[in-house]
């Protein structure tokens, strides 16, 4: 896969994910299974929604980008959904995911699975000599 398209998915994903996260966050959790939020969670979520959208310009702006910079680029996505699912998978194995969002973990880890799919295939190329 090309590297630029591989950045392009992963700017779509992340503003996919950060918009709704950003502008209606108890709404996303709800739709997820997320009972009650309370206000003061809120405040991280936002953040971390920030964090996403942050990520996903990074991606769009940079997805023309070669060497070092671009392998930088997809490593650090590996990273964001790898590390992110196996702490999602530890939150459900440990009893800190509520039950009615237990259904929605396997749909995450999946869509995580994917994305990393999309970021190895793309830092397979991007180690190819030019």
């Amino acid at each position: 896969m090309r590297p630029s398209l591989a950045l392009s998915i992963g700017a779509a994903f992340h503003l996919l994910t950060g918009l709704p996260l950003l502008l209606a966050p108890a709404q996303t959790l709800s739709a997820l299974g997320w009972a009650d939020i309370p206000d003061v969670m809120l405040v991280p979520l936002r953040d971390a929604a920030v964090l996403l959208i942050g990520v996903g310009i990074i991606d769009w702006l940079a997805r023309d980008a070669v060497g070092a910079p671009l392998r930088g680029l997809l490593w650090g996505n590996i990273f964001i959904r790898l590390v992110g699912m196996g702490v999602n998978v530890w939150e459900l194995s440990v009893g800190l995911t509520p039950s009615a969002v237990a259904s929605s973990v396997p749909i995450l880890v999946a869509t995580n699975i994917a994305m990393i799919a999309v970021f190895l295939l793309a830092l397979r190329r991007a180690y190819e000599p030019t």
